[in-house]
């Protein structure tokens, strides 16, 4: 089975909120990610060249109230810059340079950040899956969540984990940016799909569901691709035994 997003910058919908970011150099305006990449925070991290990233322009420190009269202009390189509306923009930078947001009221700049776009170098997966469990228990039904080590991962059929796709600069550090990913499994034992992000919520994210075709324990491997990486190949263990669960 193959699962597959690809974020364009013509098919994005509006995204209200915001998430991580960084207060421009004057401390006027907040640059905010309206989605939160597991790794990162701010604006530190390059972007990965060629994929988007959401901004909204809010009032600093807090961030707290957008800035919808401001407008977002990117100088340095080539880029491309949708305005989504209610100071939201999607942004996606193609060449390997140093670029500067500018939050500009009018024609006069408010406010700006830096930031630098580099091509990433691979692509690895968040060491924690967020794992849900459902079940009965004491004539009750119940879910329970919980974060398990990516190593230690086992599913049983009334579970499902979200794993997360972390992009990588050469020395390893986590990058931003929404990939283009395709995935695929090797057993028809798991089925992928991917959960639609929502302000706040984490991107790049794969959701893992047992089907347990085959009625057996084994090692089923997971192919994840973005263009411009190599593919990456996860183990998930799938077993057949339902996992237990204690509902309070």
């Amino acid at each position: 089975m193959t699962w597959r997003v690809t974020l364009a910058l013509g098919t994005l919908t509006l995204l209200l909120g915001c998430a991580d970011g960084a207060n421009g150099d004057k401390g006027l305006v907040r640059f905010s990610q309206v989605v939160n990449f597991v790794e990162t925070n701010d604006f530190t991290p390059p972007l990965v060249l060629g994929r988007t990233v959401l901004i909204k322009l809010e009032h600093a420190p807090l961030g707290e109230q957008s800035f919808p009269e401001l407008s977002l202009e990117v100088t340095g390189g080539a880029a491309q810059v949708l305005p989504l509306g209610f100071a939201q923009y999607a942004v996606r930078l193609d060449e390997e340079k140093a670029y500067r947001f500018r939050a500009k009221e009018g024609t006069r700049e408010l406010d700006a950040i830096s930031v630098v776009a580099k091509k990433g170098a691979r692509l690895r997966l968040h060491a924690k899956a967020q794992v849900v469990t459902s079940g009965e228990s004491g004539g009750r039904r119940c879910v329970r969540a919980a974060a398990v080590n990516l190593a230690d991962l086992t599913l049983a059929p009334n579970q499902e984990a979200a794993v997360t796709v972390v992009p990588v600069d050469d020395a390893g550090a986590p990058m931003l940016g929404m990939l283009q990913l395709t995935a695929k499994s090797s057993r028809p034992d798991l089925e992928l799909d991917t959960p639609f992000f929502f302000e706040g919520g984490s991107p790049n994210t794969l959701t893992l569901r047992p089907t347990v075709v085959t009625g057996r324990l084994g090692d089923v491997s997971v192919d994840i691709v973005d263009p411009a990486f190599a593919t990456l190949t996860q183990t998930v263990r799938v077993t057949a035994e339902t996992a237990a669960i204690t509902c309070n």
